[in-house]
């Protein structure tokens, strides 16, 4: 049976005593049918292949297509990824987590703000003439994206000496079929990846959204997937998934809407901005949700946690810690009187502490939590990581009744966007807006 590496610490999120905000056993039985009911249509789900991404863990030219591309701009040394939400934050988290010696190029992120500032930054930053820019945009709409891929393709036309030369310049990551991005490929014969029809944004770090920038990182892509593919065919991790989805859905049902993801580890920062968005997205809608909050230790303790261990108890608290880092630094004997105890403890000994202390005493004050072990950080143990979470949030949202899949909330953001820029076909969006609002401001 594959191996696990995440294992999970739920003895804190019960109820206890008469200040408790955990998870009471009458809550249990009232969310037992269903919790079992969501356990059964996603597991059956799974059977049948109905989620993308994780069928998209079984692509077996994926891979591949991702090395291809890369070998293709191997005259560049630096690759620009350009894109927004679930179009860069996993890529992000990769490389936080686990960028090493062996990356083949210079990794930068940008195009998630249109603050002409970063632009002005980023020019300052690359050399032109050794730059690949990855544009990453499902839909090719996205407007973040699509303005900087206008703005460069322009200023590369204006600075490179050869008429197309610009063109080689750029690796489209988007719909195989359709979309601004996908005309644009084709008119101008620019490299293209494609995002697999059934999977969205949020959910599509183990596509090749992820996977190029990961491959130019330095990433064993292979373990990278068969860690999340061996983490959902292992009953012991879909349980996993289950028990965090469960908890968090009886949490929700005592009143408890906010969830609090405190890694500790600054491997796994970027991880947690990820998660939010996920936990967001999926949950936030028709009038229910779970609210993801992004929390970082041990910082935190020393701002957050005044908040969370006495102000109002609106959350709950999900830690992250690493049981092995390979980096051992040992603090020596001291002379400095006071802190003699520290002598002959690890740094790293001394951050898992800092999480287990941080959890007892919002245990003390009533406040739940579970926290999640990685023995280690690897590729493989970041796919199973991305597998847990997402698996999660779908076990989650059919306990909440809701579709994890779309978005609706964002997309209503979009078209008012679009009507405030004049965009053809939302002239009737920006005359309802006209009705209410005084857009001359």
């Amino acid at each position: 049976m594959p191996q696990l590496v995440l294992s999970q610490d739920t003895s804190l999120v019960d109820h206890r005593g008469n200040n408790s905000f955990g998870i009471r056993e009458e809550t249990k039985a009232e969310t037992a049918s269903k919790v079992q009911a969501a356990r059964e249509r996603v597991n059956a789900n799974i059977a049948a292949q109905a989620y993308g991404f994780i069928t998209t863990l079984d692509n077996p030219t994926i891979i591949q297509e991702v090395r291809t591309v890369l070998r293709s701009i191997e005259w560049a040394d630096t690759l620009v990824v350009i894109g927004i939400g679930g179009s860069d934050l996993g890529a992000r988290a990769l490389q936080q987590a686990l960028t090493n010696d062996s990356a083949s190029f210079r990794v930068l992120f940008h195009g998630d703000s249109t603050d002409p500032v970063a632009t002005t930054r980023l020019l300052s930053e690359i050399n032109l003439s050794q730059t690949v820019f990855n544009i990453i945009s499902k839909s090719g709409e996205t407007v973040e994206t699509i303005a900087q891929y206008i703005f460069l393709k322009e200023h590369l036309q204006s600075h490179l000496e050869a008429p197309d030369e610009w063109r080689t310049h750029f690796i489209f990551t988007t719909d195989a079929h359709k979309g601004i991005l996908r005309q644009e490929a084709e008119t101008h014969t620019i490299t293209t990846l494609a995002i697999p029809d059934t999977v969205g944004g949020r959910f599509s770090v183990q596509t090749s959204v992820g996977l190029l920038p990961a491959a130019a990182l330095g990433v064993d892509l292979e373990a990278f997937l068969s860690g999340g593919r061996e983490f959902v065919t292992n009953q012991n991790g879909k349980n996993l998934s289950l028990t965090l989805a469960t908890a968090h859905y009886q949490l929700f049902c005592q009143g408890t809407k906010i969830a609090v993801c405190m890694p500790y580890s600054v491997q796994l920062e970027e991880t947690a901005r990820w998660f939010r968005q996920l936990w967001a997205e999926s949950l936030g809608k028709d009038g229910t949700g779970i609210l993801p909050i992004q929390a970082r230790g041990p910082a935190d303790q020393h701002s957050q946690v005044q908040f969370y261990a006495q102000g109002s108890p609106i959350q709950s608290f999900l830690f992250i810690r690493i049981e092995n880092r390979p980096d051992e630094i040992v603090l020596p004997q001291t002379d400095v009187r006071g802190v003699e105890y520290l002598s002959g403890h690890s740094l790293h000994e001394i951050i898992n502490i800092e999480q287990r202390s941080t959890a007892l005493a919002l245990a003390k004050a009533g406040r739940p939590s579970i926290t999640l072990s990685l023995s280690h950080i690897d590729a493989y143990a970041l796919g199973q990581l991305f597998l847990f979470f997402q698996l999660a949030v779908v076990y989650l949202a059919e306990m909440l009744e809701i579709n994890a899949f779309d978005q609706p909330g964002v997309e209503e953001g979009k078209d008012i966007m679009y009507a405030l820029l004049n965009r053809d076909g939302y002239a009737e969006k920006r005359r309802e807006l006209e009705e209410i609002h005084d857009l001359t401001m």
